[in-house]
């Protein structure tokens, strides 16, 4: 008990204000830690955190897997910490600031960028501009904490403890994987539709979520191309369940009717590989398309990097 009255402090004479604006940033360090972690953990450290923030921000994909479980745990220490007054103006408000102010200056240079800068994951989407916005406001709480806290120091191998196990239960409870790739031709071996399965020569593969845009305007592209040449290919395409009701939307201005079906986006339930995540994750990004003679594979395209779908390189390969 003795500890925990230190740790707190309660003889000090803080201002109510001061520990409510300490329990916000605690909450936000909380909440950006667990969005990073939606919708699944893995899903959303490696697709959305480590490919959407820390690779562009300069790190290599064999160091980002780290990297990005120190973070986690750092903002879930910080959550913790920046509720006692141990270190509070020595340790843990520096290390906020610092941490907050990295990650600034990285989205000033994106600020011009659309869509979802990925600081809050999926969970919650903001432009780079909103989540800038955010941090100064941050920042701006951070420093006004510190100015009015006094520098109290009680036990500093409590702080150290509570980092190592933090640190440890991320990486147990997320370890980091191979990154060996799997066996493209398996792809094909998940799909249900027989005549698909059987048909000879060209055919196409898809794996899509109907609510990703680089996914629908590939279906687009197919659908272009195929009005070109009454030989083209059958088309497959395997949906996740997370956008499941956006199908038909998904199909809106595509002429053919192209067979389809939804897997669950993940399943843990059971030790085989059965669900779209676990079929595509952690090696391929949407969409991903791929072309098939017979059971043989031809070429894959995959995300909207350097290995994104073609449409141009598709019909050279198609009508060469």
């Amino acid at each position: 008990m003795n500890i925990i009255n230190k740790l707190f402090d309660k003889n000090s004479d803080e201002p109510p204000v001061i520990f409510f604006l300490r329990l916000l940033i605690s909450v936000l360090f909380l909440l950006s830690a667990i969005a990073k972690l939606y919708p699944t953990p893995m899903y959303g450290i490696t697709k959305i955190f480590e490919e959407g923030q820390l690779i562009p921000m300069g790190f290599s994909e064999s160091i980002a897997p780290y990297f990005s479980r120190f973070i986690i745990g750092a903002e879930i220490f910080l959550s913790i910490t920046i509720l006692f007054h141990n270190y509070l103006k020595k340790l843990t408000l520096p290390i906020s600031f610092i941490m907050i102010t990295i990650f600034s200056i990285h989205l000033s240079t994106k600020l011009l960028e659309p869509g979802n800068c990925g600081c809050f994951g999926d969970l919650i989407p903001m432009t780079p501009l909103e989540a800038l916005v955010k941090n100064i406001i941050t920042l701006i709480i951070l420093a006004y904490i510190y100015k009015k806290s006094k520098d109290y120091r009680h036990n500093f191998s409590i702080l150290i403890i509570l980092f190592l196990l933090i640190s440890t239960a991320m990486f147990a409870l997320l370890p980091i994987k191979s990154s060996a790739k799997k066996n493209d031709n398996s792809f094909v071996s998940y799909v249900e539709n027989e005549s698909f399965l059987n048909a000879e020569g060209r055919k196409i593969l898809c794996f899509f979520d109907a609510g990703c845009g680089h996914c629908q305007q590939a279906a687009k592209s197919l659908d272009s191309l195929s009005l070109l040449n009454e030989s083209f290919p059958s088309v497959h395409i395997i949906f996740s369940d997370t956008e499941e009701e956006k199908i038909p939307e998904f199909f809106d201005g595509i002429t053919n009717e192209y067979q389809y079906q939804v897997i669950p986006f993940a399943n843990y339930d059971t030790d085989e590989i059965d669900s779209y995540m676990e079929i595509t994750f952690p090696d391929y990004d949407n969409p991903v398309v791929i072309l098939y003679d017979g059971s043989r594979q031809i070429r894959l395209y995959e995300g909207t990097s350097n290995n994104e779908f073609n449409v141009e390189d598709l019909a050279r390969i198609l009508y060469k």
